[in-house]
């Protein structure tokens, strides 16, 4: 019983490794870091599953125990898991997007996405040439005025958002209130 719950355990495990960069709680970044995690993740999961089947077969052959394909659906339900969060077009699956806008600095590797959900929080996705990060927290908004609620936002970004916004839909823009910072551009 013990041996069942511990190689259940390894693939439960490396597959909630695998698959923890798909929960944007909090603040995240991504690029060939995370490229590796899945890489390294990725590979452990497939080894400790072949390593289990081979252990399993090799019982099956000389103990005639019976197969045990509990971790054969558990490595599938971890793969479908990967496959439809890979391909989510919305990160947070659990609210929807009411507006998005992107920003690109000029003679810059850097860009930006500004990204608002139903549930009032908001991601800030800043751009570099290898890698992003997304930066999220609460927002307000009054009227056009969009006031996002993280004090140390402009810092965290490179200067590429800001805290307080005026949101022009006619003119497909969000403008900054302090003229320093770029106007970010309203995506459908």
């Amino acid at each position: 019983m013990r041996k069942r719950i511990f190689k259940y355990g390894i693939l439960v495990l490396i597959g909630g490794f695998l698959l923890y960069r798909f929960l944007p709680i909090g603040d995240y970044c991504g690029g060939f870091v995370a490229l590796a995690n899945y890489v390294l993740f990725g590979g452990l999961l497939i080894l400790s599953f072949l390593i289990i089947t081979i252990i399993d077969l090799i019982k099956l052959w000389k103990k005639k125990q019976k197969f045990d394909f509990i971790p054969l659906l558990i490595v599938l339900s971890i793969g479908i898991l990967f496959y439809f969060q890979n391909g989510l077009e919305n990160e947070k699956f659990w609210t929807e997007k009411t507006l998005s806008g992107r920003i690109e600095i000029e003679s810059t590797p850097k860009s930006g996405l500004l990204r608002l959900y139903e549930n009032g929080t908001f991601g800030a996705t800043l751009y570099s040439a290898d890698y992003s990060c997304t930066f999220q927290g609460k927002y307000e908004l009054t009227d056009n005025v969009l006031n996002l609620k993280r004090k140390d936002l402009a810092e965290l970004t490179e200067d590429v958002f800001t805290t307080a916004y005026i949101i022009e839909k006619k003119n497909k823009s969000i403008k900054p209130i302090d003229n320093k910072f770029g106007a970010i551009e309203i995506i459908e």
